[in-house]
């Protein structure tokens, strides 16, 4: 029984190793179904894909997952036999990564979060696995998993770890090939287990670069691409990295296929093995041919700007972004020396900057603060800069800025000569503005670019700004263009205000194709000229006028001669005794004519001669001659009346003036009647003037009296204009009848004389002439011709001379008929000599001025040293206009003109002492 228990209990244990053993056998065999799908497997992802089949085939999973553990501990899908779960994340109920689970019913664990829904499986296997991955294994109901299916999802769960990294590194590897084999740089990859470095592999950018196909370089090392000699340096050491398989960069100078030359830049790296040995060389080339160009262009440039900086007379300093030197060129010594540093390349700004301080003691004073301090970044943010008085006495403007490194680039300009020569064209600026003409710069485009002050005046603009941009011809009336780049000289009006003004305008181009344009305001000017020419026809009229004066006065010196005889005659006649009677009334006509034409040459005298404003006399004098002395010139169809008001007053200045005026006006007025039969009306009315009031000759003063003497006509008349011009000098309407004196010579007078003319006439009207005459202030006595024999002259001896006979026999006579004993010569001479014989001999000498071989002045200059006390009298037809100073009044004792007063003369003699 008990053998029989024992053998039972073998055949147990036995049956249960056999069981096992199968289980054994048959789990291997799973196993290795497994494992020859997974390493039959083509790539890593299909044989990942056969680890979830294998699960699918041999546990009956449903749903197979591999998930991974994220840096915010939540759960993600990383792979599964289902694609739409990829990267999906889950929160399961328990921590898969601590031990392996066979779970029965899901139901039991709770929910999963809203990401993935279990309830559809029946059971769960959960193995952790290697790398923070685990493996969830899922069965749909009714059955669940048993419990030899963990191991087998254990085993297979390593094995899944281990494809999702070999997929993992295929895609790496995959995604590193496509990278190399498209990259735009040059990838060249050598065997360095080989002494010869054979090329394995090049991409097709090494191809585009080297213009070798990859069927000509591979097994080939790559030397062949050199340009340089051997014992190049860069190439040396190139050498010497691939010998030691050692890595690097270098810049070569390769040759392509077609031999053109290109720089290349190589970077090497070692490719190491699984014991650490170098396996591969890795390659990498660009074609940097622009960039070394570029280089080497902005170093010659670099270098050229260095030489040029280094030459220019400016100071230039580059610094560092520590403010240390990194350049500075000769002048910043010469303008800041530093002893012992010297700015140079490495030292700090503000060690050189101390340096300049301390050997400029004494005179650093006169450095700004800013720059004493050597606050640069202050100075940096200067829009303009600084300017600095150098102890060498020089001017700088200091200027700064900052580079996009942190450096900064500061300058120093000598600035000395531009200060003078803003400082000179300051004074120019003054100079224009302060020009008297109006300076203005146009542009090419004639717009204004400056404007002085007088301009803005002359073109009436309210500023200098107003102005910019403004076309200056716009200011003027019609302004033409002026010639391109051509001076030109124009002169255009403008009206400002009501008022003309006329401009001239000067324009000289400029090079940059403007014009300096010069206005000069000649208005006045104009005005002046215009001026000028009246005044200088006054003075042609004048020069004129006094040439006749002159002729005048030698015509009326002459006449006045004949006058002398005619009157002296005359009242030797009247002396006569037995004089009939019928002769008496044609005696004083005689008279009469002969003093009038006296007055007449008088009046020639006065021709451009001053007036005699100081005179006196009645007018009933003047118009009691009147009538007899025009009515012989008027024709019997032409009355005359003369209105007899206010005879009785006395007038300034000279009666024959007067007489002369009156006589011509009454004469005009005939003419204007032309023959026909009319009336002349002479009027006469006292005048008290109110108010000052200028008429058309002369003015007349308000609170003076006048008399006012009206000669009007009921001629023909004149028009405005003729009426305007009648007082002309040398207007006449009489043609050559007429001299156009007559009554310039009235207006002279009259003018002198503080009076005035009016003229008021009209076509048809006839015409009116007002005489406005000032009275004299006190009465005067009217001139009296004394009788014959009125004066006494016997027991006196006296001398005549005068070069024509006739004037002295006249006088003589006269005397001699008075008592008085006369001597006559016709030589100055004859006389000088007879008065030095016998100085108190004489009583008186008569002389006249004006005679050819010696003057009255001679005469009495003469005459006077040996007969100091000798009475001379002066005779000549010039007294009103002689100014000789040896007739001075304590030389002569009277000047008489022509025609000689007789009466006058014989009471001047009867005045004199009898004595000798």
């Amino acid at each position: 029984m008990a053998e029989d228990e024992s053998l039972r209990e073998a055949l147990l244990e036995l049956q249960f190793l056999r069981d096992r053993e199968a289980r054994t056998l048959e789990e291997t065999k799973t196993l290795l179904d497994c494992l020859e799908a997974f390493t039959g497997a083509p790539s890593a992802g299909d044989a990942l894909a056969s680890i979830f089949l294998s699960l699918r085939q041999k546990v009956g999973a449903a749903l197979s997952l591999v998930v991974a553990l994220n840096d915010d501990d939540a759960l993600s899908i990383v792979a599964s036999d289902d694609p739409d779960l990829l990267s999906l994340a889950i929160a399961p109920p328990f921590d898969p990564f601590t031990r392996a689970r066979n779970i029965s019913d899901l139901g039991v664990l709770g929910k999963w979060g809203d990401g993935f829904d279990p309830s559809r499986f029946k059971g769960m296997i959960a193995t952790p696995a290697a790398d923070g991955l685990a493996l969830l294994t899922f069965r749909e109901p009714p059955s669940y998993f048993r419990k030899d299916d963990l191991s087998l999802v254990q085993r297979l769960s390593g094995l899944a770890v281990q494809a999702l990294r070999n997929s993992e590194i295929a895609a790496e590897k995959d995604l590193l090939a496509a990278t190399i084999a498209g990259s735009s740089s040059g990838f060249a990859i050598s065997d360095a287990t080989d002494p010869r470095q054979p090329l394995i592999y090049v991409n097709e950018a090494f191809e585009r670069l080297s213009g070798y196909g990859a069927e000509e370089v591979l097994g080939e090392n790559c030397r062949f691409l050199s340009a340089e000699p051997p014992d190049a340096p860069e190439r040396k050491r190139l050498r010497d990295a691939v010998e030691t398989r050692s890595g690097g960069q270098f810049l070569l100078h390769n040759r392509r296929k077609s031999g053109e030359l290109f720089w290349n830049e190589l970077t090497l790296s070692p490719v190491y093995d699984t014991m650490g040995d170098v396996k591969n060389l890795v390659a990498t080339q660009s074609d940097v041919t622009l960039r070394v160009e570029a280089a080497a262009e902005r170093d010659q440039v670099r270098e050229r700007m260095e030489s040029a900086l280094a030459a220019t007379l400016d100071a230039f300093l580059v610094l560092d972004a520590d403010e240390s030197v990194s350049f500075a060129n000769k002048a910043v010594n010469d303008f800041f020396p530093a002893p012992d540093i010297g700015w140079r390349v490495g030292s700090g700004f503000a060690e050189n900057w101390s340096a300049f301080l301390i050997a400029s003691e004494g005179e650093a004073d006169r450095i700004t603060r800013l720059v004493r301090g050597a606050d640069i970044s202050q100075l940096s943010t200067l829009r303009n800069g600084q300017e600095v008085n150098l102890p060498s006495g020089r001017r700088v403007l200091i200027r700064a800025s900052r580079l996009a490194d942190g450096g900064m680039v500061l300058s120093a300009t000598d600035v000395s000569e531009i200060k003078a020569a803003q400082h000179l064209l300051s004074q120019r600026l003054a100079a224009i503005e302060a020009a008297p003409d109006g300076i203005a710069i146009e542009d090419a485009d004639g717009k204004l670019t400056y404007l002085n002050s007088v301009g803005l005046a002359h073109l009436s603009f309210s500023s200098a700004q107003a102005a910019q941009g403004q076309s200056w011809r716009e200011k003027y009336h019609n302004a033409p263009r002026s010639p391109e780049n051509k001076s030109f000289e124009i002169t255009l009006k403008r009206r400002e205000k009501g008022a003309e003004q006329t401009h001239e305008i000067i324009g000289s181009p400029l090079e940059n194709g403007g014009s300096v344009i010069v206005i000069r305001d000649i208005t006045e000017s104009l005005e002046t000229e215009v001026r000028e020419e009246k005044l200088t026809r006054e003075l042609f009229r004048l020069q004129r006028q006094e040439a006749i004066a002159q002729l005048t006065a030698g015509v009326a010196h002459d006449f006045n001669n004949l006058l002398s005889a005619i009157n002296g005659s005359a009242t030797l006649i009247g002396m006569s005794k037995d004089l009939p009677s019928d002769v008496a009334p044609h005696l004083d006509r005689i008279s009469r004519a002969g003093a009038q034409s006296a007055k007449l040459v008088a009046r020639l005298l006065d021709v451009g001669a001053h007036d005699e404003s100081d005179g006196a006399f009645e007018l009933v004098s003047v118009l009691s001659d009147l009538p007899s002395l025009v009515q012989a010139s008027l024709p019997a169809s032409v009355t005359l009346t003369i209105s007899d008001e206010a005879r009785a007053v006395v007038l300034r200045g000279n009666a024959g003036t007067l007489s002369q005026i009156l006589i011509n006006l009454i004469l005009n007025a005939r003419d204007a009647l032309e023959g026909t039969i009319g009336a002349i009306k002479l009027e006469v009315e006292p005048i008290n003037c109110v108010a000052d009031e200028t008429l058309q000759v002369g003015s007349i003063t308000g609170g003076r009296e006048y008399i006012k003497l009206t000669v009007s006509d009921d001629g023909s008349g004149m028009t405005m204009e003729t009426a305007a011009s009648v007082f002309n000098p040398y207007f006449t309407t009489k043609g050559r009848l007429g001299t156009g004196l007559g009554l310039a010579t009235a207006a002279l007078h009259v003018r002198s004389l503080g009076g005035g003319i009016e003229v008021e006439s009209a076509i048809g009207t006839g015409t009116r002439v007002a005489l406005y005459w000032p009275l004299a202030k006190a009465e005067v006595e009217a001139p009296v011709i004394g009788e014959p024999g009125a004066d006494n002259l016997s027991g006196k001896t006296i001398i005549i001379v005068d070069d024509d006979p006739n004037v002295s026999g006249v006088v003589g006579s006269y005397l001699e008929a008075l008592g008085a004993e006369v001597a006559a010569c016709e030589d100055p001479r004859d006389a000088v000599e007879a008065i030095m014989d016998d100085p108190a001999g004489w009583s008186a000498l008569i002389t006249d001025y004006d005679m050819p071989i010696m003057n009255g002045g001679e005469l009495v200059a003469k005459v006077r040293p040996n007969a100091p006390n000798l009475p001379i009298f002066v005779v000549t037809a010039l007294a009103k206009r002689l100014s000789d100073p040896r007739l001075a009044a304590d030389q002569v004792s009277g000047v008489f003109g022509k025609p000689i007063d007789l009466v006058r003369l014989s009471r001047a003699l009867a005045a004199l002492s009898n004595t000798r």
